[in-house]
């Protein structure tokens, strides 16, 4: 879905989704050895996608709404979490690119702990727009 048409309830099923792939992933990388490449393969081309979806759609609907807000309150709060969230696509982009099939089988331990960051630093943002950003978004639309 593009950013045009991508609503709020958009985001919070893409926020279901997530949780759900974020449980799935921690389940594929909870075991001592590696799954097979092309299983783990699947699965993180279908959570990258959805992350990437989702985080362009969230920079397309829901920040720009929020730091264009003509409550202050709203628009400082708005700001502060982008500084605070803004690296993340690509900090998730370098982790990805840093783990090819041969990398996570030669350092599965290592992939293991750094998936696992990822997947905490994911739910935190996740969280904070579901507690903090999407309320704002609603008193936004409410004033609109």
């Amino acid at each position: 879905m593009n950013g045009a048409t991508m609503t709020l309830s958009d985001l919070r099923n893409d926020h279901a989704a997530l949780t759900a792939m974020f449980r799935e992933l921690e389940l594929k990388i909870g075991s001592d050895t590696p799954p097979p490449p092309v299983e783990l393969f699947e699965l993180r081309r279908r959570f990258s996608s959805l992350l990437i979806g989702h985080l362009k759609s969230a920079d397309w609907l829901l920040y720009p709404r929020l730091l264009a807000s003509e409550d202050p309150e709203i628009a400082a709060t708005a700001r502060r979490l982008v500084e605070e969230m803004g690296g993340l696509a690509q900090t998730y982009n370098v982790f990805t690119e840093r783990w090819d099939a041969l990398a996570i089988e030669a350092g599965w331990p290592r992939y293991q702990a750094e998936c696992n960051a990822m997947i905490k630093a994911l739910t935190q943002r996740v969280l904070c727009e579901k507690k903090i950003l999407y309320p704002l978004l609603e008193r936004v639309e409410r004033a609109a």
